[in-house]
């Protein structure tokens, strides 16, 4: 049986991917990013990324990982 990937999972994971290196422009510029901006948007796609594995939504889930990981780079730069 071929296992299918639904359209929502690729359109959440092009999403990701597309924000993921925005943010890493700022890691690298060192653009500093209010630490009541940079934790809480770590923390809810954090969120988002257990409610996308569980909906089986794996490609979404890795891409949001990857924006999760930019952001709390971003919140540790910030301390």
């Amino acid at each position: 049986m071929k296992k299918r990937v639904i359209w929502q999972d690729v359109v959440l994971m092009i999403g990701g991917f597309i924000f993921a290196p925005s943010l890493i422009v700022s890691i690298v510029n060192h653009t500093e990013i209010p630490i009541a901006t940079s934790l809480p948007t770590a923390l809810v796609l954090t969120a988002f990324v257990v409610c996308m594995f569980t909906l089986k939504l794996k490609l979404a889930a890795l891409a949001n990982v990857l924006t999760a990981v930019c952001w709390y780079v971003l919140f540790i730069m910030a301390l």
